[in-house]
């Protein structure tokens, strides 16, 4: 039995999504595949039980049934900080243990998730590196590459790590396409005379940071107006209409598969972003449009959300769910799929934790 720790330098590097991919992937091997995620910290409620949203949404793609207990024995709770801090002994090593048997029986593969940064875990003694340690497994590291200082917390991760051995390699996940030509010939080179094995670049996609009107709705609890049908669309971007009318059209135009916010009573924006035919229309304020901007909307099948926050709120909020989705669709985990296929090497992961798979 194989097992790998993915491990990153900051929350929404893509670690969930790279656990998914790399699990449907060797899934269409023929192998038999565990997951974990020892340290919930996106807790949720199923059934009148705590568990992490991520790994419920893995376990669902890809058809795992090992009960949430072992899945994610540990929860992030303020209790458990509290006593980490104040010493209570509460064997999680113990747990984690017990868990990662549970789970890897019968099993040829084991993903394990780590939970936000690296380091995150050490007041109780469940870093990455240290969940790594007592479960004998090595890490996979992902970066996202937003900038040049992103170089700076791969270092400095190695030294959290201490140990190269416990390193298998490292995937640069969301490259800017601008960068493509100073990752390749100056960064990836770099990083390679440090040691450091790269098994692959993969650039931004705006499949992967879209969002489901449907996650909208959901996430700013608001009301459909307006072709409640249609929520299964994807929103890429999001676009303010504050300006003057004039200027919208123009504007909405520049940036398709967008949703545009804006207050309740600016009828003359709310039809200038479905003339432009924007993915949804959201109406801060509570305040219900006119009967001419619903019908316009119905008429072009563009959903009318209705929520209560005032607009800068609203950004907020959009500003968090733009881009920091979880994958809970399967259109989703499909682009995952052939993202890594095209740009990871895959047969060098598989041989860096023991197992021999073909090109």
């Amino acid at each position: 039995m194989a097992s790998i720790l993915i491990s990153s330098s900051e929350e929404f590097s893509g670690k969930s999504s790279i656990c998914m991919g790399l699990g449907k992937i060797f899934q269409e091997r023929g192998l038999k595949i565990g997951y974990m995620k020892p340290v919930g910290n996106l807790l949720i409620d199923v059934h009148g039980s705590l568990t992490d949203e991520d790994s419920e949404g893995i376990k669902k793609l890809l058809d795992i049934d090992d009960p949430a207990k072992y899945v994610t024995p540990i929860h992030l709770t303020d209790s458990l900080i509290d006593d980490a801090l104040k010493g209570v002994e509460k064997d999680l090593d113990a747990r984690l243990v017990e868990a990662y048997s549970v789970i890897s029986k019968d099993k040829d593969l084991v993903f394990i998730e780590g939970t936000g940064g690296i380091g995150g875990g050490s007041m109780y003694g469940l870093s990455d590196p240290e969940i790594a340690s007592k479960l004998g497994t090595k890490v996979l590291l992902v970066t996202r590459f937003d900038s040049i200082s992103a170089i700076d917390r791969i270092l400095c991760d190695l030294r959290i790590i201490g140990n190269n051995d416990i390193l298998t390699g490292l995937i640069l996940n969301e490259v800017p396409k601008n960068m493509e030509d100073r990752v390749t010939d100056i960064v990836v080179p770099f990083l390679e005379k440090k040691g450091i094995r790269i098994f692959g670049v993969i650039y931004e996609d705006h499949t992967l940071r879209s969002v489901f009107i449907s996650e909208i709705v959901e996430d700013l609890h608001a009301e459909v107006l307006v072709a409640p049908d249609k929520l299964d669309q994807l929103v890429e971007h999001y676009l303010v209409g504050a300006m003057e009318v004039g200027s919208a059209i123009k504007y909405f135009r520049r940036q398709p598969n967008s949703a545009v916010i804006t207050g309740g009573d600016r009828a003359d924006i709310q039809m200038a972003a479905i003339e432009s035919r924007v993915k949804c229309l959201i109406l801060t304020g509570n305040m219900r449009p006119s009967g001419a901007v619903l019908a316009s909307a119905e008429e072009a099948n563009i959903p009318v959300i209705l929520v209560r926050g005032d607009t800068m709120n609203t950004i907020e909020r959009m500003e968090s769910i733009i881009g920091h989705a979880h994958i809970k669709q399967q259109v989703k985990l499909d682009r995952v799929v052939e993202l890594l296929k095209k740009n990871l090497d895959i047969p060098a992961i598989a041989e860096s934790i023991g197992l021999e798979i073909e090109s």
